[in-house]
């Protein structure tokens, strides 16, 4: 035997085995198993008709066809399975009329109308039976095609990916093996040549894989893969002709070789890339554009809940679905709403371990708890995909899932690459935004703890006021005097205690951005009056002119408070370091459709190595406290308003912070 053939053959049969036991209850797997059984049979025979130790070709060429006659009906079987249909005796009942055909056609090689009887070895005759035996089939095949065609209007989902790919595939094994079986002898070949049934056998594996494998392809990626590998090919082909044609006298031919390879791979270093993007289709060709909105959408954005919407937003737009799902992995459960998946549960486990699902994945594989669970549980909620966020302790910190495209299309494999890309980067933001959160609270902390004890010495004068009123109304109550000084003073100084432990609750409470319109001169007075004390008991002079007018901004207060507050606190400590009149001012001035806000002082400045990198995180010149969060924070802050944040004076003496806020946010 042609060791060829037998690869073939092994192939064929071993592709039906791989099938059934991928999924041995689903019908188009079963489908598949009796064709490779067929394409085997066939693929021996064949073997068995070109060698030279056959003494009767003839009628291994009648035994050869007619196992082919049967190979329209085969293939519409599994058309059927792909609709839907189950897999039995149903399927050939309902193609009676293919079955008949196949029968007819095949009892026709065993007749002298396909071979008469004066055909020989030395002179090959064909009768009339041949040509009919060729236009049945082929028309088998075309109608076939045909009516997949027609199916395809009328499918949708994994069925109409299936018909794809068998319409692509099926049809062209059927159309190759027709041509050489039936045209071969009319131009002297008694048989194909032994490379055709390795080409037929492709077809059929390709066919196999594209219906049975876990990932789901449409045909559009076969159409794009084989375009990459044929423009690839094709390079190197044209390179290696163009150095078989060089003359060895003229470059030896080593030097040759290894011009050509470096040659190569400069070539596809230089143009894989566009290789790639040249064959992009549908979606593919957004991917970049998908990306770029994600990234820009995490550059001005600190809110979590808003940063989910927008992404939710983009990955619905993008996969032609209503909804999308973001589950929070918390305490080994992902939850969203109504949708609650345990970590530990079956489905979470199988979808952890998988990394991914869609449910026409989860029906192509064998079947398992895990994955039964996971597939009602995606059917359940209408979910399409389910794709876990990037980990490296087993547990997703979250997990992104979309409904059912409105289109009823499968996500295929090439979308869920693509969403896994998308999760990482999604991931990467959501843990900045975080990290920013995390910083944030922590300076507040920081701020409130450097208030605490000045706004102590603050609360505490108010307090004896309200004790030595409260110790002289039993002896004065009834005074007149004493009773104005109690309505009137009493309320006073209760507002001012009550202002000043609600600035610094405020300071140590988380915050979540809610943007409202205020006026910022009245927020700088309420934070200047708690830093005041401090500025008291570091003897700094620390005054205020609002000159802006209007000064109403739409900004989150708690936000630009704690930019006042991180600004004033810096100037405090920059002039606490040097001797004689230690001066802070705040000021505020109107500009076009925008609010400035100003905070100076007369210390000794900021370094030049200090403020090249002001912003950055852990960058201070305070050598005796601070982390270096304080700047870095308050520009994410102003970054968020769609504000700017600049030092105007960085001069030897005195340093100006100016903070430009527009009066609306862009929408």
């Amino acid at each position: 035997m042609n060791l060829v053939n037998i690869a073939a053959i092994v192939v064929s049969v071993g592709v039906g085995f791989g099938v059934v036991y991928a999924n041995p209850k689903r019908g188009i797997n079963r489908a598949f198993f009796l064709v490779s059984i067929a394409v085997g049979a066939w693929l021996l025979c064949l073997n068995w008709l070109s060698s030279p130790a056959n003494g009767d070709p003839e009628l291994w060429i009648r035994i050869t066809n007619a196992i082919a006659a049967f190979m329209p009906f085969l293939l519409w079987i599994i058309k059927d399975c792909a609709k839907g249909a189950e897999f039995g005796w149903r399927s050939a009942r309902r193609g009676w009329a293919w079955l008949l055909a196949a029968l007819f056609v095949a009892s026709l090689c065993f007749t002298h109308y396909f071979i008469p009887v004066e055909s020989t070895r030395e002179h090959h005759l064909r009768g009339a039976g041949w040509i009919v035996y060729g236009v049945v089939t082929g028309a088998s095949y075309l109608i076939l095609l045909a009516q997949t065609i027609f199916d395809l209007r009328t499918r949708s989902g994994i069925q109409k990916i299936e018909l794809q790919t068998l319409m692509f595939g099926g049809t062209a094994a059927g159309f190759v093996g027709v041509t050489l079986m039936s045209m071969g002898p009319f131009f002297g070949i008694l048989a194909p040549s032994h490379s055709v049934p390795m080409v037929i056998v492709v077809f059929y594996s390709f066919t196999a894989w594209g219906i049975t494998t876990q990932k789901i392809f449409d045909a559009r990626d076969f159409i794009r893969s084989g375009l990459q590998i044929a423009l690839s090919i094709g390079i190197v082909a044209v390179l290696i002709g163009l150095a078989f044609n060089v003359d060895p006298q003229v470059v030896p031919r080593p030097l040759v070789v290894i011009a050509c390879a470096a040659l190569i791979t400069v070539v596809f270093n230089q143009f894989n890339s566009r290789i790639l993007s040249a064959t992009q289709m549908g979606g593919d060709r957004d991917a970049e554009a998908i990306r770029t909105a994600i990234l820009a959408s995490g550059r001005d954005e600190f809110d979590h809940a808003t940063l989910v919407r927008r992404f939710g937003g983009i990955l619905c737009n993008w996969g032609g679905v209503d909804h999308a799902y973001f589950l929070d992995g918390k305490k080994d459960t992902f939850t969203c709403g109504d949708i609650v998946l345990g970590a530990n549960s079956p489905a979470g486990a199988e979808l952890l371990s998988a990394k991914w699902a869609t449910p026409e994945s989860l029906q192509r594989q064998r079947e398992a708890v895990g994955r039964r669970e996971l597939l009602k549980f995606m059917r359940t909620h209408r979910l399409g995909v389910l794709v876990c966020g990037p980990s490296d302790e087993g547990l997703a910190p979250f997990m992104i899932g979309l409904e059912v495209r409105r289109n009823r299309a499968p996500f295929t494999w090439s979308e869920v690459k693509l969403l896994q890309e998308w999760a990482s980067v999604i991931e990467n933001i959501l843990s900045r935004i975080n990290l920013t959160q995390h910083a944030r609270e922590s300076e507040q902390l920081r701020t409130a703890g450097l208030l605490g004890a000045s706004l102590a010495h603050e609360i505490r004068n108010p307090l004896v006021t309200l004790k030595t009123i409260a110790q002289s109304a039993k002896s004065r109550f009834n005074d007149p005097e004493f009773r104005r000084l109690l309505i009137d003073l009493v309320p006073t100084e209760i507002e001012r205690i009550e202002g000043l432990v609600s600035g610094l609750m405020d300071l140590g409470r988380p915050q979540h951005p809610h943007f409202e319109l205020f006026g910022l001169n009245e927020v700088v007075e309420t934070s200047v009056k708690l830093v005041r004390p401090k500025a008291q008991d570091e003897s700094v002079s620390l005054s205020c002119a609002l000159a802006a007018s209007p000064d109403v901004v739409n900004a989150d207060r708690a936000s630009i408070r704690q930019v006042i507050l991180n600004l004033v606190m810096n100037a405090i400590q920059a002039v606490s370091e040097i001797e004689g009149r230690r001066e802070v001012v705040v000021r505020t001035a109107g500009s076009n459709g925008s609010v400035v806000l100003e905070v100076s002082d007369n210390g000794p400045g900021m370094p030049p190595e200090v403020r090249e990198r002001m912003f950055q995180p852990f960058t201070t010149s305070n050598k005796t406290s601070g982390i270096g969060l304080g700047l870095a924070i308050t520009a994410d802050l102003v970054k968020l308003h769609h504000g700017q944040i600049s030092l105007i004076d960085g001069d030897a003496v005195g340093t100006t912070f100016r903070v430009t806020l527009p009066c609306r946010q862009p929408s």
